[in-house]
């Protein structure tokens, strides 16, 4: 069976590397919080390394055909998740959000895998969407429902890259003005009232008012790491904001940790092999015969191109809770993202 060698060695690359940093940056802070240096890396290994392995050769060998009748089961299910959180029997201990869903030691964002389930449930109901333009309305409305859990939650930057990568879909389906400046209104809405949260009003002022704790003091030492690596980096390993231990070093503000120890030849290396990924995702989808594969695959595209730009800018602007693909610890994100790398690699056999 066929499988695209090029996106699985960038792939496997990246997660690669991926490894072999986290197990750098892991150290002292597993240290500091546990006073075991081996905590996160272990379960960095399993649930962001060995678990997306296997999803992504689960989403590799998922028959198409099979995938596209069991969409809107998926999508009804991740919904399902999505709301239980809001009780306390299913909400993550001493957490006043409701992103995660908990039970028994079991804890997951089902956020994260609404990444993949709405662009399932779309690209199944695509033929439908074209052929009645009810059902495109119908679309709206379930994309403003789930979007508004989600909002809820609240996991704001999440939610900005489900809409914008689907808005980047139906984009390539011949999407009408008209329907466009509709889906455009749902998107300008979460975002205006997200800015309208008092915590996120915190992170912009932060950009503009420094002071020594916080947000603004995460931001700054954030910007202060990148700065420091200079052309060349201070070498793996080498880094002093790994020693201060800021707040989510692991998994929101990893970039930083990087760009301070590869410099900048590294940061734009690896953001050209980031490139490399979305635009081979791109060509198989742009080659490819079967229309609800293409659309599939250019909602992934944009999927990744976001998420990695959000990351990578809000490690200079505003501080949020977005991973870095391969990077960060954050296992329900590498999990989906594995799993569509799969279904599209899969798309050659």
């Amino acid at each position: 069976m066929k499988i695209d060698t090029q996106l699985f060695f960038l792939i496997l690359i990246l997660s690669l590397v991926g490894l072999y940093f986290f197990y750098g940056v892991s150290l002292p802070y597993s240290t500091k919080i546990f006073n075991n240096p081996l905590y996160y890396f272990k379960k960095f290994l399993i649930f962001n390394f060995f678990l997306p392995l296997l999803m992504f050769f689960i989403g590799y060998f998922m028959n198409w055909l099979f995938l596209m009748r069991i969409a809107k089961i998926i999508f009804i299910v991740n919904i399902i998740f999505l709301i239980l959180p809001f009780f306390d029997f299913f909400k993550l201990p001493n957490q006043s959000t409701a992103r995660w869903f908990y039970l028994k030691g079991i804890s997951f964002q089902p956020s994260e895998f609404m990444k993949l389930s709405l662009l399932l449930f779309l690209t199944s109901t695509l033929p439908l969407i074209k052929k009645n333009l009810s059902y495109f309305y119908i679309s709206l409305i379930i994309i403003f429902l789930t979007s508004l859990i989600i909002f809820i939650q609240p996991a704001l930057s999440t939610l900005l890259i489900i809409l914008t990568s689907t808005m980047g879909a139906l984009i390539t389906i011949n999407f009408k003005l008209k329907n466009f400046f509709i889906f455009s209104i749902i998107l300008l809405f979460f975002i205006l009232a997200g800015f309208l949260w008092n915590y996120r009003l915190e992170r912009v002022t932060g950009i503009f008012i420094s002071n020594d704790k916080g947000l603004s003091f995460q931001l700054n030492q954030s910007r202060l790491a990148i700065g420091s690596g200079g052309l060349l980096g201070k070498g793996l390993g080498n880094s002093d904001l790994k020693l201060i231990g800021l707040p989510l070093m692991i998994s929101d503000n990893i970039f930083s940790v990087y760009a301070e120890e590869t410099g900048f030849i590294g940061s734009i290396i690896l953001i050209i092999l980031f490139v490399y990924l979305i635009f081979r995702i791109i060509y198989l989808g742009y080659y490819n015969n079967n229309e609800l594969k293409k659309f599939f695959s250019y909602g992934v595209a944009c999927w990744l191109s976001i998420q990695v730009f959000v990351h990578l800018m809000a490690n200079l602007t505003i501080s949020t809770g977005v991973p870095l693909p391969f990077f960060s610890y954050g296992p329900s994100s590498q999990i989906a993202i594995m799993t569509a790398l799969g279904i599209i690699s899969g798309f050659k056999k």
